[in-house]
């Protein structure tokens, strides 16, 4: 078998803990290396519990070690199961102690070449105290809110919610270069509509399916996550009041997307407007053609009719008849023959041209 059939390597897991207390976050290749290396959790593994908040993301899990982290945080086993299950279905939910986020990134929309790979969600477990991410693929997400936070730590009220709220922003910002990249192609779309030659016309509607297939995508993912923002705000709302506030950077979100589903809604438009364009010249460029072709057979047609009847009087005096004129002396009966046959030529064309046969 050939290299492409060969399945690729799973990547490895990885262990990152934050927690304010730190400097930097803590990595490590397993669970036993970050206990040995961090004592505290230690402390959270056995206890379950920590002072101060702290944030455990897991990138690229096996089923082992989400088990072994169902174990030791109390997760209930329908969690465990959409995580190992790779549930791709965007949702929130409340299970007592915590709260089960599950997003999908940007990334998974549509490859450069038409083909779509498999979904692979982000998903967190929220407490009171903390946060447990998993990755199931290579997800920038998780480096980026750790980045603000480390920016903005000195005057932010940190709380597991607001990591949440963030892991939720940066998801929803990732859609933004996507946006961008399609509303700069309907553009090009629309202004190429006058200058796209007709041999090219069906692959700009090829590539106008393609970009409205990308539109239809972005615009369902930003729709669930509608769902996911709102019953996220008001289970901040239930809770105390720095809960509260992350409620009000949920409703920023919740604007964030609004805009950009208007702005996807305008492509939209802009691309159906375009579609319509380009079957309108389709089919003017084919009625063109069809008349140019039905004029050129009208023309053949009356240059046989009259080539037709010379051709049959020719081979008449070719064979062995008698010729008008032929013991005659001198060229008049000759000239008078060819007079004749040139006015009929002369006679049809007039009658064609008079009929707009040529």
């Amino acid at each position: 078998m050939g290299v492409q059939d060969e399945k690729l390597a799973p990547e490895p897991t990885q262990f990152c803990f934050f927690t304010p207390r730190l400097d930097t976050p803590i990595f490590a290749d397993s669970l036993s290396s970050l206990q040995a290396f961090y004592n505290p959790f230690d402390t959270l593994v056995e206890t379950g519990s920590h002072h101060g908040l702290w944030w455990l993301d897991v990138s690229a899990p096996s089923d082992e070690d989400i088990e072994t982290l169902s174990r030791i945080f109390d997760i209930h086993p329908l969690t465990t199961e959409d995580i190992k299950m790779r549930e791709c279905r965007e949702k929130i939910e409340l299970f007592g102690p915590y709260s089960f986020l599950s997003l999908r990134p940007p990334q998974q929309i549509v490859m450069q070449d038409g083909a779509r790979s498999s979904p692979l969600n982000v998903y967190a477990i929220v407490f009171r105290e903390g946060v447990i991410s998993f990755n199931l693929g290579s997800s920038p997400h998780p480096a980026h809110v750790r980045n603000r936070i480390k920016e903005h730590q000195s005057h932010l009220s940190l709380t597991s919610d607001w990591i949440c709220y963030a892991l939720i922003d940066d998801i929803v910002d990732g859609f933004a270069p996507f946006i961008g990249r399609v509303e700069t192609g309907v553009e090009m779309m629309e202004d190429g509509v006058s200058i796209t030659r007709p041999d090219d016309i069906g692959l700009a509607l090829q590539r106008i399916y393609q970009c409205r297939k990308e539109v239809m995508q972005i615009r369902q993912l930003l729709n669930d996550k509608t769902d996911v923002v709102r019953c996220f705000a008001r289970h901040c709302d239930a809770f105390g009041s720095a809960t509260a506030e992350v409620a009000l950077y949920l409703s920023d979100i919740q604007d964030h997307v609004l805009t950009m589903m208007g702005n996807l809604a305008h492509s939209e438009q802009m691309l159906s407007r375009s579609q319509s364009k380009y079957l309108s010249r389709l089919s003017f460029d084919s009625t063109r053609m069809r008349n140019q072709m039905t004029a050129t057979l009208s023309r053949l047609a009356v240059i046989g009719a009259i080539i037709v009847p010379m051709q049959y009087l020719t081979n008449i005096f070719g064979m062995n008849v008698t010729v008008p004129g032929k013991h005659t002396p001198g060229l008049a009966w000759w000239f008078g023959i060819l007079g004749v046959i040139l006015g009929l030529i002369c006679t049809a064309c007039v009658l064609a041209k008079k009929y707009k046969i040529i």
